[in-house]
């Protein structure tokens, strides 16, 4: 063999610090792996990690449902029936759906005003990665933070892409094939094309801050994305 040709015992290697890896930042990310571990995060860790506080009965009103979705961590509402004396659930109301039913229903010209004349407080400090942080890194900080979905910028600060909880499912398809310690670009495009599912959505929108709310709300609602993030002039994420 050449001086390029991996050995048996190189390959062994590397597959073993592949492996090393996708534990170290499934652990850190608190995915379980099978057999369970010790430690194990079980459906009870999660559900009192992100609870369903607040329930909803069909007669409760959309206004105070998308107050409870400006919570910046819940994403759903649950619809529950106590006709029979216990409360259960009959449906689920999501931000995308409730998003989707206000662009359908709100006549032409209704959401005319800029984001900033409407008064959205959409100003904030964006949680962000660089581009050549590693895959664990920028999962890492996806859990630590209970965020969805956190920007990716260039060296200058730049929005250049997004990474999101579906990439942290496609980590754990991929079984650690892919090396975690790859920076979070080539990671992602490397994992997205292995697992390829109907429907997914990967690029990330923008706007300008001075985009109509109608604007945004349609961007949402035909993209089926679940963020939209706000760039300056400059395309560095503002909110």
């Amino acid at each position: 063999p050449g001086e390029d040709t991996s050995r048996p015992l190189d390959v062994e290697l590397h597959h073993k610090t592949q492996i090393e890896l996708m534990a170290k930042a499934l652990q850190h990310i608190k995915i379980d792996t099978k057999p369970p571990a010790p430690g194990a995060v079980t459906v009870p860790y999660l559900a009192a990690r992100n609870p369903m506080v607040t329930f909803f009965t069909k007669h409760g009103s959309l206004l105070e449902i998308c107050q409870v979705l400006t919570d910046r961590h819940k994403h759903r509402v649950p619809i529950t029936d106590s006709s029979s004396g216990t409360p259960v659930c009959t449906g689920m109301i999501s931000q995308s759906g409730l998003v989707a039913f206000i662009a359908s229903k709100c006549p032409p010209g209704s959401m005319d005003e800029k984001m900033t004349d409407a008064g959205l407080p959409f100003r904030k400090d964006v949680v962000k990665v660089a581009d050549d942080e590693s895959a664990a890194t920028a999962f890492e900080l996806l859990d630590s933070t209970r965020l969805s979905g956190i920007a990716v910028v260039d060296e200058d600060g730049k929005l250049i892409g997004n990474t999101s909880a579906r990439d942290i499912k496609n980590a754990v398809m991929d079984a650690g094939r892919t090396g975690m310690d790859m920076n979070i670009l080539s990671y992602l495009a490397k994992v997205r094309q292995s697992q390829v599912v109907k429907n997914d959505k990967y690029p990330s929108c923008h706007v300008h801050d001075d985009a109509t709310v109608g604007h945004v709300v349609n961007l949402l609602a035909k993209t089926g994305f679940h963020r939209v993030f706000v760039v300056d002039d400059v395309m560095k994420p503002v909110g």
